[in-house]
């Protein structure tokens, strides 16, 4: 897959920096553009107090929201600026979810931060990551909110289960798994699974380095761990700087009843993500 168009979804100034890192790097080893996209939405319901006088307050709310878009924008363009990329700027008005998947469409790559469990700046909501990777029908990287992340592809973790998520996301990747020094294909076996993958981590390493890619297998048992844990567990063993897999391969409830690896990685992620649905 050619990346030409990446779109770095940012909230304020203070977000920029980390998430034009990862993509800055790609865009330079892919000669894609960026375009920053800062999408604001409008005041919780609860915020209005009494409904006197709340046109002002949105008014108010939607001023502010402006100026924090306009210092974003002066931070992406000084960001681009030294490395000499191209990019572009969008400022939207709406739902942030709705607005970033609507826009994922037009782009190659959708670069989202993670939910900062402390709040958004401003108490400004900002997009749902999980809501962009199940909606946008494009990859979607997930930087986590705290950690600096200027290197990226070097050395990949790809997890492996053998669903469709996971091929779709391995096939979404292939962009920057053909550039990295190492791939690392990972299949995790909860000790309670039943069956197994018919195609394993060690057939998709096999069709990796078919295609001139450095690639091994491992094989793992989840046991009391979760998956999530393990995942990103092995990821610092290896010393990896992104993860690929697939999101949500069992239905959303599901996931969000019983937990599941997507909703931890979403939580406690250390690395930056690359996934797909």
């Amino acid at each position: 897959m050619a990346i030409r168009d990446i779109l770095v979804v940012v909230g304020d100034a203070a977000t920029v920096a980390q998430r034009v890192m990862p993509a800055a790097a790609l865009a330079a080893a892919t000669s894609a553009r960026l375009t920053g996209l800062c999408a604001s939405g409008y005041p919780a319901e609860d915020a209005y107090g009494d409904l006197s006088g709340w046109m002002q307050l949105v008014e108010t709310y939607l001023k502010a929201q402006r100026a924090a878009a306009s210092a974003a924008e002066a931070a992406f363009r000084q960001e681009l600026a030294p490395r000499k990329l191209a990019g572009d700027w969008i400022y939207r008005e709406g739902d942030p979810t709705g607005t970033v998947m609507a826009l994922a469409a037009l782009y190659d790559l959708v670069v989202v931060g993670q939910t900062n469990p402390d709040g958004e700046p401003g108490g400004a909501p900002g997009p749902r990551p999980e809501g962009v990777v199940l909606g946008a029908g494009r990859p979607v990287l997930v930087v986590p909110y705290a950690g600096s992340f200027a290197e990226i592809g070097r050395h990949v973790v790809v997890a492996w289960n053998g669903g469709r998520e996971a091929a779709r996301a391995l096939h979404d990747a292939m962009f920057v798994l053909e550039r990295a020094e190492i791939v690392t294909v990972l299949e995790v076996e909860p000790a309670t699974a039943f069956g197994a993958s018919r195609i394993s981590a060690a057939d998709v390493a096999a069709a990796l380095v078919r295609r001139g890619i450095k690639a091994s297998s491992q094989r793992e048992t989840a046991g009391d761990i979760g998956v999530d844990d393990l995942l990103l567990s092995r990821a610092a063993d290896l010393g990896a700087d992104l993860l690929v897999m697939g999101a949500y391969g069992h239905s959303r409830l599901r996931e969000f009843v019983l937990g599941g690896a997507s909703r931890g990685i979403f939580q406690h992620m250390t690395l930056p993500v690359l996934m797909a649905h």
